[in-house]
């Protein structure tokens, strides 16, 4: 080959080599333009967005423990039960006493045995009612009629207990007895609590001794004494 024909020759390789610097270029990643091998900035790969399960797919809410509530609204305890005057949501409790069949229709009055019908309730005779009565915020004590009243009641239902006037407080009145000249003892219950036994001076207006120091207390040494020996 002369040496005309290697120049020649040489020169074709190296403008073939030149034209083929492009297309390498084309062919190599460019992950700055977003794309891969490929076209750039095809985004060919993984698809965004694909992944497990159904979109949206998840946990649901749990149904909680158990249906709400227990039973039919207002079910259990029955309110108002054992305490307090008859057609006010609250029933007497059984009394300490046995009901006696004679004391229907008023005969639980002839039954006393002692001198009676003395006992007026004044309590203005007591020399600590004004004091306290103010400070109770009382004008007076329950009438004889209405105490009266409630014993004929209670009796003619086969019940040895009345709820003493104006209070809650339930005495006992079969359990009345006589202390002459001016005592009575008697059983009474409080808030539901067990019965209780207590005295009273008619004369001094004394409860268990003292000066009551509520007008529950008041009341209920009123009812007794009225009881024990008031006029009907």
């Amino acid at each position: 080959m002369t040496l005309n024909t290697r120049a020649v020759v040489c020169t074709a390789a190296l403008l073939g080599l030149m034209g083929a610097v492009p297309l390498l270029e084309a062919a190599q990643a460019r992950p700055w333009a977003g794309g891969g091998v490929g076209r750039p900035a095809s985004g060919a790969g993984v698809r965004p967005g694909a992944g497990w399960g159904a979109p949206g797919a998840g946990l649901t809410r749990g149904a909680g423990v158990g249906a709400p509530g227990v039973g039919a609204p207002g079910a259990g305890v029955r309110p108002g039960v054992g305490w307090g005057a008859p057609g006010a949501g609250l029933t007497r409790a059984p009394g300490v006493s046995a009901w006696n069949s004679s004391w229907a229709g008023r005969g639980y009055w002839p039954s006393r045995t002692w001198a009676t019908g003395w006992y007026q309730p004044y309590p203005a005779a007591w020399p600590w009612w004004r004091t306290s009565s103010v400070a109770w915020g009382v004008t007076g004590l329950a009438t004889a009629a209405a105490i009266t009243s409630a014993v004929d009641a209670a009796a003619d239902q086969q019940s040895t207990v009345i709820v003493v006037p104006q209070t809650t407080v339930q005495l006992d009145y079969g359990s009345i007895q006589a202390l002459p000249p001016n005592g009575v003892q008697f059983a009474y219950g409080v808030a539901g609590m067990p019965y209780v036994t207590a005295t009273s001076d008619c004369k001094q207006g004394l409860l268990n001794g003292q000066p009551p120091s509520t007008a529950d207390q008041a009341q209920v040494l009123n009812a007794s004494c009225q009881i024990a020996y008031g006029s009907i």
